[in-house]
C-alpha cells in the first residue's frame, strides 16, 4: 500500500556471568531493538546490537524510590570490563510519546529493584538498527 513504516520492539538477552557459578544467581540482562513488518507474516527486517540502559541520574536517585541509589552497587561486568549500567536492565514497555510522535518512552526495571522511564528519539533507534544481524552497537 506504499506505507513503508515498521514496528519496533525490544528483546532481552541473558548474558551469563561469573556470579551465576559463585552465588547461583542469574546472569546479566541486556537488550536489543528489532524492527519488523507490521503486516503478516511480520517479517523481521532489522535488529540492533546488544545494549544496556543506564542507572538513574544522580539528581533522580532517592526521589521516588530510596533503593535507586543502591542499584549503583551492582554494575554490569563482562570480559573484565565494567559498564555504567546495572547488571539487570529489563525493558517492560515502549510506547510512542503522546505529545511527540518523533520519540518513544521506554520503561525498564533496574536490578529488580526500581523502575525508570527514558525518552529516546525514533531517529536514534533507527540509527542502531541494521539488517545485518551480526552488527553490534
Amino acid at each position: 500500500d506504499g506505507n513503508d513504516s515498521l514496528l519496533v520492539g525490544v528483546g532481552h538477552h541473558n548474558v551469563p556471568s561469573y556470579l551465576r557459578k559463585r552465588f547461583s544467581m542469574g546472569g546479566n540482562y541486556v537488550s536489543f531493538f528489532y524492527a519488523f513488518d507490521p503486516r503478516p507474516p511480520f517479517e523481521l527486517v532489522a535488529r540492533s546490537g546488544l545494549f544496556c540502559l543506564g542507572f538513574a541520574s544522580v539528581s533522580d536517585e532517592g526521589i521516588s524510590n530510596p533503593l535507586s541509589i543502591l542499584t549503583r552497587n551492582n554494575p554490569l561486568e563482562q570480559h573484565n570490563n565494567t559498564f555504567d549500567c546495572p547488571i539487570i536492565s529489563f525493558v517492560s514497555t515502549i510506547v510512542e510519546k503522546a505529545d511527540d510522535p518523533s520519540s518513544v518512552v521506554i520503561g525498564y526495571g533496574i536490578n529488580d529493584c526500581t523502575a525508570r522511564l527514558v525518552e529516546v528519539s525514533k531517529t536514534e533507534i533507527g540509527s542502531l538498527l541494521s539488517s545485518d544481524a551480526n552488527t553490534v552497537h
